[in-house]
């Protein structure tokens, strides 16, 4: 069990394709405005990526085809319908809180994810998720408190100071939201969202070098998130 949602040291690169396939689209389709706005909601598969890994286990497999054709629906569902059964098994609150996230339940999914985190505390995918929903409430006292408890979990997740960033950026903390960006990318070279914040500071607080470098590794990484950044 505890390995489950280990996301991002072991699974830096699933993730990675995940989200420069999810922005792709989501510019292609015209959604500039949300990766400009709050580039986390873009891409929730960021931190969601661990559910890859419910398809080799036998007990999930009936979960893995309706996140792959995204019903949501049916996914929260059969997480109940297990969650009668199995009311402690903190992998099916995951997939309950997921579910009702992706179907904007946002106060039904932090009650999922808090459950997670009672349930399985020592365990970073629970506390990210946890963070992230609480961010898109509108709630970023207790993001931060969540993010926190994330990164003592689990100091090599880099989804954890990803979301730290955003939340210093957008609470104008613009020297924290850079130290929380860099380290990000320390723990990974190619995350695409510390450098597109990375890239918001630099453009924003008039730091040609910084904006530059930011743009630069987009292009390479993601092109169309690149040009994003210069549309910002």
């Amino acid at each position: 069990m505890k390995r489950l949602p280990r996301m991002v040291a072991r699974l830096a690169g699933r993730v990675q394709r995940l989200c420069i396939a999810g922005l792709a689209a989501l510019a292609l389709a015209g959604c500039a405005a949300v990766v400009q706005s709050m580039l986390i909601n873009a891409a929730p598969d960021y931190l969601a990526s661990i559910f890859g890994q419910y398809e080799t286990r036998t007990e999930f497999k009936q979960a893995a085809p309706l996140i792959q054709q995204k019903d949501w629906l049916g996914l929260t569902i059969l997480a109940r319908q297990k969650l009668d059964l199995q009311p402690q098994r903190a992998e099916w609150w995951q997939l309950a809180g997921y579910g009702h996230l992706e179907l904007g339940e946002l106060k039904v999914a932090r009650d999922c994810f808090e459950r997670v985190t009672r349930l399985m505390p020592e365990e970073v995918g629970g506390w990210n998720l946890l963070a992230y929903t609480l961010k898109k409430m509108g709630d970023a006292n207790g993001a931060r408190v969540a993010v926190e408890h994330a990164i003592q979990t689990d100091p090599s997740s880099g989804t954890a100071f990803v979301i730290l960033g955003e939340l210093h950026r957008e609470g104008g903390r613009s020297q924290l939201a850079l130290q929380a960006y860099k380290r990000a990318i320390e723990i990974n070279r190619t995350d695409v969202y510390a450098w597109y914040g990375l890239g918001l500071l630099g453009k924003r607080g008039r730091d040609g070098d910084l904006y530059e470098r930011a743009k630069s590794n987009l292009q390479q990484l993601n092109p169309a998130m690149a040009e994003q950044l210069e549309k910002a």
